[in-house]
């Protein structure tokens, strides 16, 4: 008999570092799913390189036999990977249809981990520098952690604040905008609109491991804090009460997996769970009124080792129609005419990424003071040359506001510097960077 595997969902990367042309358009401004398709398609055509230079997608080990048990493969793609199933075909409508040989339960959890396979990643990815709490990301297609729009697997990004402690490039959303952070050269808050709306924020660096670290700042001046975990039935798994002699700066919290009596205390990923299950809330409480809230995902102790960057879960039937993987009649959501063609193509979801926002730093390779050259688009700073404004890091060189100089290469360190962040640009002196004055 012919063993047939359909692809069961997709998930795709989409990041901006990779994903943006060299008059510094990205994908980010195709206005459908269509038109990123094609974007997509084009780059991979090119031979462009993508994310998967840089990330990894791995079966955890211990899910290893849940992918035996249920039929499942996972094939990478160019940026980012599917996940087949093995089928047998039928009819529906008077369309090919196929059902799962081995269909998950509704609640269970496809987990792929992502691995960072160069320390690049990081340095040209937007995030906080100073988060406060050790964690990686968490994608589903679940609503338990937050609230998504189709076809993303992000959280919605949070509302601007007028008092939250913003780092630079850090995203928030105002009026159905979405805008960066930074401090201006003279001390000036201020939010940049980018394009789109559904990226990754901090609202989905969640998942941590059972040990991890919680980090208040100086102006936190926190010296006493109670932390308590909860599940969702806002049942306490968890407190920690911690008391200093001066201000709170690190403090590790070590949530037990199991309790004395050798039952579960918490409930981590990869799991047989329903996620719901999976979801706890951190509250911390300190003095001058502080307080703050998180939701978290924990992840098993063995699955932390360095490297690892986010884990995606996604469930059959999540609850979300456009979500499902697998309908009420227990098929594929995906239909074919009797050509082959897809009448219904299978659920794609998307993980949108920012590259990291950095003013741009012109240095002579010699120290010395370069000419002031650029007025418009930089500000001469000592002897260096620095954008008015941060810049996108991209892969492709582009323009900086219609100006064509040089841009950061990926293995370019960023510096934080006070309130800002700083990519540095060796450059000789030439046409392009003469000397001053």
């Amino acid at each position: 008999m012919q063993t047939i595997y359909k692809i069961l969902f997709e998930v795709r990367l989409l990041h901006e570092f990779y994903l943006t042309n060299a008059d510094g358009s990205s994908i980010f401004g195709a206005a459908s799913a269509t038109a990123r398709d094609s974007f997509l398609q084009d780059f991979s055509d090119r031979a462009q390189r993508s994310i998967n230079s840089d990330i990894d997608y791995v079966v955890p080990f211990v899910s290893q036999q849940l992918f035996k048990n249920y039929k499942l493969k996972l094939l990478r793609t160019y940026s980012g990977f599917k996940i087949a199933t093995q089928v047998t075909r039928t009819t529906d409508s008077g369309k090919i249809a196929y059902a799962p040989v081995a269909p998950p339960p509704p609640g269970l959890g496809i987990p792929i981990l992502l691995t960072r396979t160069s320390p690049d990643f990081d340095t040209y990815t937007n995030r906080r520098m100073s988060p406060a709490f050790d964690g990686i990301c968490y994608f589903s297609n679940g609503s338990n952690t937050g609230i998504k729009t189709f076809p993303f697997l992000t959280n919605t990004i949070p509302a601007q604040s007028n008092t939250a402690p913003y780092e630079q490039g850090e995203l928030s959303q105002s009026a159905g905008v979405v805008s960066a952070f930074y401090i201006d050269g003279g001390g000036t808050k201020k939010f940049a609109p980018v394009i789109g709306k559904n990226f990754l924020s901090e609202a989905d660096r969640i998942l941590v491991s059972p040990s991890f670290q919680y980090y208040f700042t100086p102006a936190d001046n926190v010296k006493n804090a109670v932390f308590t975990l909860t599940d969702k039935t806002n049942q306490s798994v968890y407190t920690n009460t911690v008391t200093g002699t001066g201000p709170l700066q690190t403090v590790l919290l070590r949530v037990p997996e199991l309790k004395p009596n050798g039952d579960k205390n918490i409930n981590t990923l990869p799991a047989t769970v329903t996620e719901d299950m999976l979801v706890y809330t951190l509250t911390v409480t300190g003095d001058g009124g502080y307080n703050k809230s998180y939701k978290l995902v924990f992840l098993q102790s063995a699955l932390t080792a360095a490297g690892a960057w986010g884990l995606i879960n996604i469930v059959s039937q999540p609850g979300g129609a456009n979500y499902n993987l697998i309908d009420n009649k227990g098929l594929l959501i995906s239909r074919y005419n009797t050509d082959g063609t897809a009448a219904i193509a299978p659920p794609i979801f998307e993980i949108w990424i920012k590259s990291r926002f950095s003013f741009w730093r012109y240095i002579n390779d010699q120290g010395k003071l370069l000419k002031d050259s650029y007025p418009a688009v930089l500000k001469l700073t000592g002897n260096n040359l620095v954008s008015l404004a941060p810049q996108s890091h991209t892969y492709a060189p582009i323009p900086v506001q219609a100006q064509k100089l040089p841009n950061p290469k990926a293995f370019n360190p960023v510096k934080p510097e006070g309130q800002q962040i700083f990519a540095d640009i060796i450059v000789p002196a030439s046409d392009v960077f003469p000397l001053g004055p």
